[in-house]
């Protein structure tokens, strides 16, 4: 009594097969975790990697960042304090309407695209930009 079997002893971890030798960079690229970054209303995947590049630098060996623009260029004007004449795009929204407003008809004005640049995302596609360059893959963190 009192002592478990060999057989009912927990595995292991992980690491502990790996002492005494070097790191295997490709295990460490496999275990790294992948992070979709969607960036808001009329802005753009390279305004949100800039904005979040010092926790992407942070976290750059444990994670894979991934900034995408959205699919529609943006109809009006950006958020309030945003400079004149960067880029920005629309995941979806009313035409040319108020920044404040023209959000809220998703399912009238591109929602659908949106969702099928999401699948084709999820899919292993690429698309978009940010700091990783066309394709979006790497942000700060890749």
């Amino acid at each position: 009594g009192g002592e478990a079997a060999l057989s009912d002893a927990a595995p292991p971890p992980a690491d502990a097969a790996m002492r005494g030798r070097a790191p295997d960079p490709l295990a460490r690229e496999v275990s790294r975790r992948r992070v979709l970054c969607l960036h808001g209303f009329r802005a753009s995947g390279d305004m949100l990697a800039l904005s979040l590049g010092p926790l992407t630098r942070s976290l750059a060996g444990t994670y894979d960042f991934t900034f995408v623009d959205a699919p529609t260029a943006a109809s009006g004007p950006a958020e309030p304090g945003v400079p004149e004449g960067l880029l920005g795009y629309e995941w979806w929204g009313d035409p040319g309407g108020a920044y404040d407003t023209a959000w809220r008809p998703a399912y009238e004005h591109g929602f659908d695209v949106a969702m099928a640049r999401l699948a084709a995302l999820a899919a292993g596609g690429r698309g978009g930009s940010g700091e990783g360059g066309e394709g979006g893959e790497g942000g700060e963190g890749g």
